[in-house]
């Protein structure tokens, strides 16, 4: 199986982004696991001067790259394969369309840093995974996970994620493979 790391195509498609007071909202958003549909109140986001003038299916959002915004059609053809551990929470979008903030609501821990190349802060920090190497028997099924913020907080897809994106013609996602080691088999 192959990973990726999850990044919007800024360049060829247009971005959005929040008003100041709501960065904290975006913050939490990737860092809990639980829903937080029954509290959301939705955001109103923003676009660029500067934006390619193409929509894509995935825009960035802006310094919060991680965080996957979803088109409506996007969202409707990955939720089988992702509504497991994701849920949308609607934003209003300059275009006026529906685009969602999908919220990932699992962390997976399986990140092997001592068979992984990392390079480190002058604390022992993480600052860069270089190499990734996975215990694979946490990944069984998960086609799309946040690690651990003291591993970056990078959130990540698989192959069957990226064969359903590029199945379905979905625009706006780069899918550069990650630098991996052999998966371990404990």
């Amino acid at each position: 199986m192959k990973y990726y790391a999850y990044r919007p195509d800024s360049n060829s498609y247009a971005g959005i982004g929040v008003a100041a007071e709501d960065d904290s909202s975006i913050i939490d958003i990737h860092n809990q696991d639980v829903s937080l549909s029954s509290t959301w109140t939705g955001l109103v986001v923003h676009g660029f001067k500067d934006n390619p003038e193409a929509e894509g299916d995935f825009p960035s959002l802006s310094n919060f790259w991680r965080v996957p915004v979803m088109s409506r059609g996007a969202w409707d053809t990955l939720l089988p394969l992702i509504g497991y551990c994701c849920e949308a929470l609607p934003i209003t979008h300059p275009s006026g369309k529906p685009y969602s903030i999908i919220h990932i609501m699992e962390t997976v821990d399986c990140l092997d840093i001592g068979q992984s190349e990392v390079k480190r802060f002058s604390d022992g920090g993480i600052m860069r995974i270089l190499r990734y190497f996975f215990k694979s028997e946490l990944l069984q099924g998960k086609h799309i996970f946040k690690l651990p913020r003291y591993c970056g907080g990078e959130s990540i897809v698989d192959d069957d994620f990226r064969n359903a994106v590029e199945a379905s013609g979905l625009k706006g996602l780069q899918f550069k493979e990650l630098p991996m080691r052999p998966v371990s088999k404990r």
